[in-house]
């Protein structure tokens, strides 16, 4: 029998999801709780061992499966991790599978023209960046470098290249969605020479090295092919004046981690999916108190990012998360560079599949309709 791992909706009560998972045909092997966290209780009373991460499961099973409590739904969803975006696609135009997540953008085309297909599209809600890395003996300290780093990043080349019309360029680290988006932010157009005149009045004379870093073996919303991103940056850079050191880790143990704690270079590749619509889930995550990625504390941006959070009257934060767009992009600790419009593609008999915002993917009222 088929090993598998749940995914236990909290907002059902355990004996409800306990009789779901007993008519499920599989060996399951463990549980992992998401949904609503007020009525879940102990592993005992699901029947099967509670996993801390969901990636824990893949190790344990050989599917993932969320059993359906509402009536007339799906009876049950299994989930099947194809790391290759080619392969997701060919799985979906044999119908091996119903739909998948991650449409590499250069396959929209493909899916639309087919006529048993369809593209499922989520709103842009995320930001793709450059990390740019400040500490000690770091040349990303002086800011005439890091604005060098921003006006040898060929953005334009990078969004219209690899995101086949599913991105827009990013002058901010917030979507322009949310509120206090600002249109008065300094832009830095691409522009080789201006970088290297920077450079050499600077102490990083041309050429400036730097090390790079980017991840493999993933595909994210924000960052649909990092090594294409990497390859057309480093070359912009390099025309730019810098020395480009390349570096790479797999997302997952490595990267994420030495990104998060700073380790990862003078430049990496990254991104952001919002989990809410506020500004402060973009800015303020990234730059309301001293982060460690950016291994810089700017003052000025982090005050006003706090009064922002805690300022109840709603015109005033939507000044005071205009005011941080422009000192952030002032100060420069890392530059935007795409907003993207991640997409699923699915079989067009698929009906009521809702891909959210925020990068979740919602079954319970999905179902087939004709053909």
């Amino acid at each position: 029998m088929t090993r598998a791992v749940v995914v236990i909706d909290g907002e059902h009560y355990a004996s409800v999801v306990r009789d779901a998972i007993a008519e499920l045909p599989y060996d399951v092997v463990g549980a992992w709780l998401a949904g609503g966290m007020e009525k879940l209780r102990g592993g005992e009373e699901y029947g099967v061992p509670l996993l801390t991460e969901l990636d824990d499961g893949f190790a344990l099973a050989e599917v993932v499966v969320v059993p359906s409590v509402i009536p007339d739904a799906l009876s049950r969803v299994i989930i099947q991790p194809i790391s290759d975006a080619t392969a997701r696609l060919q799985a979906l135009q044999n119908h091996d599978i119903n739909a998948y997540d991650l449409a590499a953008p250069q396959d929209i085309p493909t899916l639309s023209s087919n006529s048993s297909l369809k593209v499922i599209k989520r709103p842009a809600f995320n930001v793709a960046y450059v990390t740019i890395h400040q500490g000690p003996g770091s040349p990303m300290n002086e800011l005439k470098v890091r604005q060098a780093v921003a006006y040898g990043l060929n953005r334009p080349a990078v969004v219209r290249n690899f995101y086949y019309g599913t991105g827009r360029v990013a002058h901010e680290f917030q979507p322009p969605s949310l509120f206090g988006y600002s249109n008065k932010v300094p832009k830095y157009a691409y522009n080789p020479a201006k970088a290297k005149e920077l450079l050499n009045s600077s102490n990083c004379k041309v050429p400036c090295k730097v090390d790079f870093w980017y991840p493999t073996n993933v595909t994210r919303p924000y960052m649909p092919d990092p090594k294409r991103n990497f390859e057309a940056f480093a070359a912009s850079l390099e025309a730019s004046g810098f020395n480009v050191v390349a570096h790479s880790a797999p997302w997952r143990p490595t990267y994420v981690p030495k990104v998060n704690e700073g380790s990862a270079g003078d430049l990496n590749l990254i991104g952001w999916t919002g989990d809410y619509g506020d500004p402060d889930n973009f800015l303020g995550t990234f730059f309301r108190n001293f982060n460690p990625q950016f291994g810089a504390s700017n003052k000025a941006i982090e005050n006003i990012l706090n009064r922002a959070l805690n300022e109840p009257n709603f015109p005033k934060r939507v000044k005071l998360y205009q005011q941080a767009n422009i000192l952030i992009m002032k100060y420069l600790p890392g530059v935007p560079y795409a907003h993207a419009t991640p997409a699923l593609g699915a079989e067009k008999r698929i009906t009521k599949l809702i891909a959210t915002p925020v990068g979740g993917v919602w079954f319970q009222f999905a179902g087939f309709g004709g053909q």
